[in-house]
């Protein structure tokens, strides 16, 4: 057997082990067609051949894939166009991925948050074609740790979300002076359950004292425009200037 021979049947069993890792890659980096993409529909199986219209839902079919299958997620590295902010690749991985930093493990802290990395290779690269078409390029499948159970999914970090119409119901039920409790219990009565509600118990707190925050810090803005005008008119050489956010 020659060598360019020996290479070649080298390189076949190289590519047979990447793919008992459950790897997978899609080479093609721009979308040839000159027909409409075919997006990706609604399903909540994670399709390496789809093709997504933006980063965001890109974002979402994969967030979803992660739920349904009992893990959570969070964006990674990315790369830009030369001379250009359009983003060439990004990664999105397992919220398990890498490990935290050895100078963060010398701090002394009067709190630390368990830290749930502990390098897990699951995740899914995305790059982006002419036309701005997102495509799977690079796709790990398999975790290092244990999945998360159809029982506990609910709780997964990057899947909850305090979504508008929940949000409206929590803050007009603590504003007429029912607790965050029994508000959030109301919510997961009416969709049969914690975990059809999208969010934690401990998500519905932290929305609502970030709510009583902003409206404090709204009403201090208010006091001291007011005690600026007040000012003005005891004293005439005194001059103000106030500057509002879009």
């Amino acid at each position: 057997m020659d060598c360019s021979a020996k290479r070649e049947v080298e390189e076949c069993m190289e590519e047979g082990v990447h793919e008992s890792e459950r790897m997978h890659e899609s080479e093609g980096l721009v979308h040839e067609s000159e027909s409409e993409p075919n997006l990706a529909g609604n399903s909540s199986g994670f399709n390496i051949s789809a093709v997504y219209k933006d980063e965001t839902e890109a974002y979402e079919y994969f967030c979803t894939y992660a739920h349904d299958n009992g893990f959570s997620i969070r964006k990674d590295h990315h790369n830009f166009w030369p001379n250009s902010r359009k983003i060439k690749s990004k990664d999105f991985v397992c919220s398990k991925a890498g490990f935290k930093k050895s100078n963060d493990l010398n701090l002394r802290k009067r709190f630390t948050r368990p830290d749930v990395r502990i390098g897990c290779p699951a995740m899914v690269r995305f790059v982006t074609d002419e036309d701005g078409y997102w495509h799977v390029k690079k796709f790990i499948e398999s975790h290092n740790h244990e999945l998360a159970s159809p029982a506990d999914q609910h709780l997964l970090r990057s899947c909850r979300n305090v979504v508008e119409e929940k949000a409206s119901v929590l803050k007009s039920m603590t504003d007429a002076g029912i607790r965050t409790v029994d508000a959030y219990a109301y919510l997961a009565e009416e969709v049969g359950g914690c975990e059809n509600v999208g969010f934690s118990k401990r998500d519905a707190y932290n929305f609502i004292q970030n709510e009583k925050r902003a409206r404090i810090e709204i009403g201090d803005t208010n006091s001291l425009i007011q005690l600026f005008k007040d000012r003005q008119v005891e004293d005439h050489m005194f001059a103000w200037d106030v500057q509002y956010d879009d």
